[in-house]
């Protein structure tokens, strides 16, 4: 596992760590190594704040799988989906919980969103589409 791709460097170029020379680079290496020795590895990319892939996106065509680590700060939830699948589907995704003892699978997504969603009268939920990332939303008549 490689944390954080975008920081590593060839000292062969002499672009900056970063930079769409050096991320290919260290990258296809990286990759190359993979394939020699068949061994799985990750690499850990940077997201910007609107929750792009950080750097240049030349690193997306290099690799098998892109996956998504979402959540937000308030909540337990987490969610990891496929951006790119050479080999799977791109429409499912698995939602973990933070718990005290680390990251648990939650087996029954709905049953859950609904469960915490419907205890108020007056409560819907909601699953929309934003762009083209599914979201669940609970709403309280007031």
């Amino acid at each position: 596992m490689i944390d954080s791709v975008q920081t590593l460097d060839s000292r062969e170029l002499s672009a900056v760590a970063g930079s769409v020379g050096q991320v290919r680079e260290v990258a296809a290496r990286i990759v190359g190594v993979a394939k020699r020795q068949r061994i799985a590895v990750v690499l850990v990319g940077h997201v910007t704040k609107d929750g792009a892939l950080a750097g240049p996106r030349v690193l997306e065509h290099l690799v098998d799988c892109v996956l998504a680590f979402e959540g937000e700060r308030e909540r337990s939830y987490r969610t990891v989906r496929a951006i790119k699948n050479r080999f799977g589907s791109t429409s499912e995704a698995g939602v973990f919980e933070m718990s005290h003892s680390g990251l648990v699978e939650v087996l029954d997504a709905s049953a859950r969103f609904v469960e915490g969603a419907t205890r108020a009268p007056g409560s819907v939920v909601l699953a929309s589409m934003e762009g083209s990332r599914p979201c669940w939303s609970r709403c309280r008549r007031s």
